[in-house]
Formats: C-alpha cells, sequence, structure tokens
C-alpha cells in the first residue's frame, strides 16, 4: 500500500519562505517521503519510522518563533475510514438523556438573548426527529420560550467529524444553532475553554439572511496589547440557488484534526481553518475534547428582536447527530 504524507509550511508573517530550518529539515522530508512512499508487506514499521521523523521535523522548525504555521497530514491513499463512535438518531420517543441534558435559564446567555430554555416542554421526540420549539409565551421573567441540550458531562470528543442533519426555521430574531464548546468551560470559563460553531443562523421576516449559515471558531486573545478577549475566524456558506435552509433538511458538519478545521454543508467544503503546531495565539484549545449543543435562541445581539413580521411557533428539526473518528486500517489516527 502507498502511503502518501503532505507538509504544509507556511512562511513567516512577512511572506519569506523559511531558510532557518531548511537544511536540516528538508532532508528528513524527503526521507520521511521516501519511506512512506515504500510499497512493503509489513507497513507498520515503515509507518512507525517515519512518524518519528515526522515529529522531529516538527519539533525543529517549531523552535523559530517566526514561523507562522506548520501543517502535517498522513494518510493512505485510498485507505481513509471513518468509524462511528456517538450519535442519537432521534428513533424513540423522548429524548434520550443518557446522551443530553438540557441547560435551563433566561439570563441572557451572554448575547443579551430573550428565551427561557426550559427543562423540556420546549422538547418532543417525533416520527424519528428532535424538534426545538420556540414559542411566544412569558416565562421566568421572558418573553419567550425554548430549549437548549448538550452532551456536556455525557459525551465529549477531541477530532473527528461531527455532523447533524437539520431543517431550520426562519423569522426576524430567530437564531438557531449547532455547535461545541471546550469541556473545560466550568474551569476555564469562556473564551478560555475554546468554540467550535458549526452552524448558525440569523433568520429575518425575507432575505439572503435564510440562505445563508455560518460557521466560526472563537478563542482567547492572548495579546497583551488588544483589549478584546476573543479571536474569531468566521466564515459564511449560501445556499445553492439562494434556497432557504427551512425549505429541507442539510447536513452540517465539521472535520476536525489537530492540524485543522474544516466547515461543511452538504459536503462542501466552505471552510478551513489552520492550526499552527505549536497552539499558539490560542489556538492549543482546539487540541482539548469538546462537547455538542443544539438550540433555538429568540434575539440576542446578532438577530435582534423578532417584530410583528415574525409568527409562532418556530421549529427546528433535528434529524440526526453523529461523530465519527478517522482510521487507517485498524489503527485510529487523528
Amino acid at each position: 500500500m502507498t502511503y502518501k504524507t503532505e507538509i504544509f509550511i507556511l512562511a513567516p508573517t512577512k511572506g519569506r519562505w523559511l531558510h532557518e530550518c531548511w537544511g536540516y529539515t528538508y532532508a528528513m522530508y524527503l526521507l520521511t517521503r521516501a519511506l512512506i512512499s515504500i510499497d512493503l508487506l509489513v507497513i507498520s514499521t515503515v509507518r512507525v519510522v517515519a512518524m518519528i521523523l515526522i515529529s522531529l521535523f516538527i519539533t525543529s522548525c517549531s523552535l523559530l518563533e517566526n514561523i507562522q504555521e506548520q501543517v502535517i497530514s498522513v494518510f493512505p491513499e485510498k485507505a481513509i475510514q471513518w468509524k462511528l463512535v456517538w450519535s442519537d438518531e432521534f428513533n424513540g420517543n423522548n429524548l434520550d438523556m443518557s446522551k443530553w441534558t438540557f441547560n435551563v435559564g433566561g439570563n441572557g446567555w451572554g448575547n443579551n438573548e430573550l428565551q427561557y430554555y426550559t427543562d423540556g416542554s420546549n422538547i418532543k421526540v417525533l416520527g424519528g426527529k428532535l424538534i426545538i420549539e420556540a414559542r411566544k409565551m412569558p416565562f421566568g421573567g421572558n418573553e419567550y420560550t425554548s430549549a437548549r441540550i448538550s452532551t456536556q458531562g455525557k459525551a465529549s470528543w477531541t477530532y473527528g467529524r461531527i455532523e447533524a442533519r437539520i431543517k431550520l426555521p426562519y423569522g426576524q430574531g430567530i437564531w438557531p444553532a449547532f455547535w461545541m464548546l471546550g469541556e473545560n468551560i466550568d474551569s476555564a470559563g469562556h473564551p478560555n475553554c475554546g468554540e467550535i460553531d458549526i452552524m448558525e443562523m440569523v433568520g429575518s421576516a425575507d432575505g439572503v439572511e435564510n440562505a445563508t449559515i455560518w460557521g466560526s471558531l472563537h478563542r482567547p486573545n492572548l495579546s497583551a496589547t488588544e483589549s478584546n478577549e476573543i479571536k474569531s475566524e468566521t466564515a459564511f456558506y449560501k445556499n445553492v440557488h439562494g434556497n432557504w435552509f427551512n425549505d429541507d433538511f442539510h447536513v452540517f458538519g465539521i472535520q476536525w484534526s489537530s492540524g485543522q478545521i474544516q466547515f461543511y454543508v452538504d459536503n462542501h467544503l466552505y471552510k478551513k481553518v489552520r492550526i499552527p503546531v505549536s497552539g499558539k495565539d490560542g489556538y492549543s484549545v482546539f487540541r482539548k475534547p469538546f462537547f455538542i449543543i443544539l438550540n433555538l435562541a429568540v434575539g440576542g445581539d446578532w438577530p435582534g428582536a423578532p417584530d410583528a413580521t415574525t409568527d409562532w411557533p418556530k421549529q427546528m428539526e433535528v434529524d440526526w447527530v453523529r461523530v465519527y473518528t478517522i482510521q487507517l486500517g485498524s489503527d485510529q489516527i487523528l
């Protein structure tokens, strides 16, 4: 079996190619490629040697502070396999509480949101779908109710493919989301725990907003010279032909490894964020376990409040949520 290695070295900030470590590492790189490309019956030994050399290559280059990014991915051609390690297909009559927990409250949730998240009255499992329903109904000092569920304390993951098939609601002030937070949020707080927004949509009464979803990464800003405590990468995806995302179900997902996070809609890649080997500038938060969240918010700083055009109730329908890890033969590598 032929193994393929791809090594990407991005230059320092000013755009110059790396010369400082080139003499030492380029020879190691060539030797590594030669070893990985050898067709042998016993490929495990070759793989081990190659991975050791790659590790030395990373270490030698990462000592240079002006390296902006190094990303290494080693996969066997035509041999990548995804293994399903966790899922909820919502085939029962109730939410599986061995997998999910309710996030309850109406404190604005850091975004001045207007809903109160209840402990189950805004959730139902019906016809193989999870339905999160937002209602215009005063409760707990809030004008609206909805639901937010997470796998916090039940399951979390570091790397893999995380996907959900969802049909989104629309309307002014409606804010559905499928996202992840670092498992250590209770001790580290936000943004030090990290945040991966796999899908967010900011609804409107009529407009391109209903055909657009957003994917983002949020990490702590470690710069002593900047006042903003959060650094972010954000991208959007506009649905084909401008069709609204409430017209049908769509698969929203990420593929996450130690070197990068890729954002997808219906298998269309629309954003790739590389994670530096050094983990500097707050990126190290993306090499730790994260848990999944599904919620349907009402109002908030981003979408604004509902208005007279917003009809009620609003439903976010989830067909399934699935988590995969990547495997090479019988050896799991992430």
